[in-house]
């Protein structure tokens, strides 16, 4: 019988550099208990190790390494490409990001058969580009897995959107990649997914913790949920927006709508029929992104949340005044008077959950939008710098799947 696999063991291995018997051992033990992915040690490696994954697979991301190539030089060094890339697109990224001989990922082939399933956020569907569209399907076809993207509103609480995710995991009704997430699309339905990852972006990841909440049974299917830019503790703008909202009648007059959204994202609307028209409730929306709600939220749930020992992975991303947008300057700004490291939408505490079973894996460096987003349309690049968005998000999705392979999650 095989000795039990102990964390002082996992500290030797790793202190020693046997790397391979470190995973070999970790996905053991969180086959024995999840809950192992909540000890201090654990976490340091587990954001190591995907900070390491996506590195190696943004190595492959020829636009990425060109850009990374051109942010910076250091005293004309010839720098490997991961260090290149790990100090254009991780926020203080430390050598042993990129110095450390770590092996490729390990056990993808129990991706086979998993299901992705993406929570967009707030206005998905509305803007002229849709989060990740270019990168799901490259993604699902070079590790065996599919991605569904949840049909949450774009304009609705939380708690309104439940239907739309549950629907999505125990249905499997939603887009698929190839369609993208957004508006005038046709929708799939079916087959109902098995293991499920889910991924929230930005007020997805609110929606996400809303569903368990309401729904813990489904705590044997959810393998692991990401946060990324998660709006988890909500966020300051959100609060501004609420005090400029309160007396609009923006929940009514329907054709009017898109002129009032406008005054919210002046210039980067696209144009065109909205769905779901009779479903918009902006007051709400705004109000369940405020950090209060979500606050209260956290405080009610986050126990509750914890005990359904799902591993939470949180991702979070930091900017700079010049490398936003030039419409976003402003609320960039006021986010840093209480958080520089913000990305010009949430902070950095209120992008990460606190919990025993969430982990922090790794600060992007990006704004908000640039980590999820593809370029802009040119237009509007030619108007506006900042919305050219190079970061690898196939590599980051790549890194996500890896990992909870690896750790035997799937």
């Amino acid at each position: 019988m095989a000795m039990e696999y102990t964390l002082q063991k996992l500290e030797q291995d790793w202190s020693k550099a046997h790397f391979e018997q470190l995973i070999g051992g970790l996905r053991n033990m969180v086959g024995a208990d999840r809950r192992v992915l909540s000890q201090p040690i654990v976490k340091q490696w587990l954001g190591l190790r995907w900070r390491n994954l996506f590195l190696q697979a943004a190595r492959h991301d020829r636009r990425a390494l060109r850009v990374a190539k051109g942010w910076k030089v250091l005293n004309g060094k010839r720098l490997s490409p991961l260090q290149i890339l790990a100090q254009r697109f991780l926020k203080d990224a430390q050598p042993a990001d990129w110095d450390l001989a770590l092996p490729v990922a390990s056990n993808l082939e129990t991706l086979h058969g998993a299901t992705l399933i993406f929570c967009p956020g707030f206005i998905n569907g509305l803007l002229p580009v849709h989060a990740f569209e270019e990168a799901f399907a490259p993604v699902a076809e070079a590790l065996g897995c599919r991605f569904l993207c949840a049909d949450a509103h774009p304009f609705r609480g939380c708690e309104a959107n439940v239907p739309d995710l549950l629907a999505a995991v125990s249905q499997g009704r939603g887009f698929m990649p190839s369609a993208g997430c957004g508006a005038n699309i046709e929708m799939v339905d079916g087959p109902p997914p098995g293991p499920v990852i889910l991924m929230g972006y930005s007020k997805g990841s609110p929606d996400i913790l809303a569903l368990l909440a309401r729904h813990p049974e489904l705590k044997n299917q959810v393998r692991a949920v990401y946060t990324w830019a998660g709006a988890v503790g909500g966020s300051f703008t959100a609060n501004n927006i609420a005090k400029l909202v309160e007396s609009l009648p923006v929940d009514a007059l329907p054709q009017r709508l898109h002129g009032i959204l406008s005054l919210l994202m002046p210039g980067v609307l696209a144009a065109g029929p909205m769905r779901r028209l009779d479903e918009y409730a902006v007051k709400e929306a705004i109000k369940s992104l405020t950090t209060f709600e979500r606050e209260a939220f956290v405080s009610a749930h986050g126990g509750a949340l914890d005990d359904l020992d799902i591993p939470f992975f949180c991702i979070t991303g930091s900017t700079s005044l010049l490398e936003v947008p030039t419409f976003q300057m402003a609320d960039y700004m006021s986010l840093a008077k209480a958080d520089p490291d913000n990305d010009m939408q949430v902070t950095q505490a209120q992008a990460k959950l606190n919990v025993p079973m969430a982990s922090h894996l790794a600060t992007l460096h990006g704004h908000h939008w640039d980590i999820a987003y593809p370029p802009f349309p040119r237009r509007m690049r030619m108007t506006t710098p900042n919305l050219d968005h190079p970061f690898p998000r196939a590599a980051a999705l790549t890194a996500n799947l890896q990992l909870v392979a690896e750790l035997g999650l799937i």
